[in-house]
């Protein structure tokens, strides 16, 4: 490793405990998607009709079949061959120390069943210790979808995947994910938690899960992908959960970063987070479908609507820590109300089984930022008033523990209003004393939320949303998404904002830390080709406050450092800037 000094030598162990890679891609848009189609991530490995799909039929039913004792462990390093179609029966589990590798291209078929003795529940669990890597790429994806024929596939018809980390979460470090503990062949599966949030366990990219969620128990459906504690250094890139039989993705705290997600007619929720879950998500689309909704929505106990985001910290409410407090940037959201329509032309259960856009309950302080909302009853519910009071709005504060701010909403006009006082549309609430204030703080310019552009009709926002078959979510020409976004708020900025990458001797890893700083800030840079660069750090209007000067960098990974130490507290933009272009991010000076 090759070290540029800039002022002063790198202390070393601050990159072993200090180092945060920089998570968000500044855009100039809002929502997942430019309308470039060229940049359409979603190309190419995506399904938006796996219930017609002509899979290859199974025939390697033996690696991934745990169906006759329920269970079978992986200890060693087993690795899938993607020119077979493997059946998954029961639990596959990945002890500590155990490695499963899927190469791109992958299909396997997945059958539950729950009338059987030992109970098949078909899932692949990874527990504390193990790893999984899916090597999907963008042209090849690994495919976990059901055994049963076209046309006759549906949700719950297998089981999801578990990932279970050692990374803290806010309720202690052995926790069990619902349903196991009455799993009668092992009842200590699925256990996640600890002390250690670089955690690893794996990497997924590019992966498709499709018609997952068994139900273990009566309201105990698994989630089409469950985190649990997940720790940072795992890799989530790209995967689509189609036709989840519950939520599409959980997250039970950990840090785990992710990017590029879509969650595609779910039953449940679409991104829930727990736990004290604080993440980073960027680039994801969720879509609603009226004719999938939880069952459970009218029960007299247990009742469960079906929510764009729902967050919570834990099911008690409690100030536990950490907080649930992850952020989400640059998310499509789209709800039940086809584009055209009104909540008013939803049928009777729809109306009582769909609701927001995002719930946000239970003391969590989760944020949502540079996103596009679409079709729901509401935007947003600040479910009680422990949540209310944490957004700031209850002291006419500017929130810090909550961000809602860059956001396109479009159909509240046509939207819920009760004849109450705790909804308008754009708001619910559970206290009617917060709905006045909180909608003027949703509406204040200081969070730049755009209510209500446009109307809520086709080619307003995005090309074909809600095409059956081959939907289309980029903005067209007109579309207010082609601005309105902002990456300047610290919840965004303490996770590290890459303004622009542009080719610098073809860039490998780029990591700035600490963030926020005091007295240095470091940057890890590796490139394949030897360049030189200037590094400096201006202030938010470009003026330069520090000039670390000419560097050399060379093959491999370099390590640069610069002072910070005359610096007030604030924002800035470190600077590394070559010939062929530059890297700009996002920098907090905290002392």
């Amino acid at each position: 490793m090759k070290k540029i000094t800039g002022i002063i030598a790198i202390a070393a162990s601050l990159f072993a405990t200090q180092s945060q890679a920089q998570f968000f891609e500044q855009t100039d848009y809002v929502g997942a998607l430019s309308s470039d189609a060229a940049k359409d991530w979603t190309a190419g490995w995506t399904n938006w009709n796996p219930k017609s799909t002509n899979y290859a039929a199974a025939n390697e039913t033996s690696t991934l079949d745990a169906s006759a004792s329920g269970k079978k462990e992986i200890t060693n390093t087993v690795t899938l061959d993607n020119t077979k179609v493997y059946l998954l029966k029961g639990f596959i589990v990945i002890k500590s120390g155990g490695k499963l590798i899927i190469p791109a291209g992958t299909l396997i078929r997945c059958e539950g069943d729950l009338t059987v003795t030992p109970k098949n529940y078909a899932s692949i669990i990874v527990e504390r210790g193990g790893m999984i890597d899916i090597q999907g790429t963008s042209t090849s994806p690994v495919v976990f979808t059901s055994n049963k024929a076209a046309g006759s596939r549906e949700r719950g018809d297998w089981g999801g995947i578990v990932i279970c980390g050692k990374a803290v979460n806010n309720q202690g470090a052995d926790v069990q994910v619902e349903g196991f503990n009455n799993v009668t062949f092992d009842n200590t599966l699925a256990k996640f938690g600890g002390t250690d949030n670089a955690d690893n366990s794996g990497s997924i990219k590019y992966c498709r899960i499709e018609f997952g969620g068994l139900a273990f128990e009566a309201n105990k459906e698994i989630n089409g992908l469950t985190l649990g504690s997940v720790g940072s250094t795992t890799t989530i890139d790209g995967v689509q959960v189609s036709y989840s039989n519950d939520d599409s993705y959980e997250w039970f705290g950990g840090q785990v970063n992710c990017k590029r997600l879509i969650a595609y007619k779910g039953t449940d929720d679409d991104f829930d987070t727990d736990f004290g879950y604080s993440g980073a998500v960027q680039f994801a689309i969720a879509v609603k479908d009226s004719a999938y909704y939880d069952l459970s929505y009218n029960a007299p106990s247990g009742a469960s609507t079906s929510e764009g985001f729902e967050s919570d910290n834990d099911a008690a409410g409690s100030g536990k820590t950490p907080y649930t407090s992850a952020v989400f940037s640059n998310i499509t959201m789209l709800g039940p109300i086809p584009v055209g329509s009104t909540y008013a032309d939803l049928g009777t259960v729809q109306k009582a089984a769909f609701r927001r856009g995002a719930r946000i309950r239970r003391n969590s302080r989760l944020s949502v930022v540079n996103s596009i909302f679409m079709g729901y009853r509401n935007f947003i519910y600040f479910d009680g008033d422990s949540t209310i009071k944490a957004s700031g709005v209850a002291d006419s504060t500017f929130p810090n523990s909550h961000a809602f701010r860059n956001n396109l909403i479009v159909n509240t006009a046509a939207a819920f209003s009760p004849a109450t006082t705790t909804a308008n549309g754009l708001v619910e609430v559970a206290n009617a004393a917060w709905l006045g204030k909180f909608n003027n703080w949703l509406k204040a310019p200081t969070n730049s939320n755009n209510v209500n552009p446009v109307a809520y009709t086709s080619k307003t926002v995005l090309e074909d949303p809600n095409n059956p078959t081959t939907p289309n979510f980029r903005p067209v020409s007109a579309s207010p998404a082609h601005s309105g976004a902002g990456f300047t708020h610290p919840r965004i900025a303490n996770f590290g904002v890459v303004s622009s990458v542009n080719t610098i001797a073809s860039i490998g890893t780029y990591v700035v830390y600490p963030n926020p700083a005091k007295d240095m800030i470091y940057a890890d840079i590796e490139v394949n080709n030897s360049t030189e660069v200037n590094v400096y750090i201006t202030d938010l209007s470009g003026k330069t406050i520090v000039n670390a000067g000419n560097q050399s960098i060379n093959t491999g990974v370099n390590q640069i450092a610069v002072s910070t130490a005359e610096l007030n507290n604030g924002m800035y933009i470190m600077v590394i800037e070559s010939t062929a272009g530059k890297l700009t991010s996002r920098i907090v000076v905290s002392k």
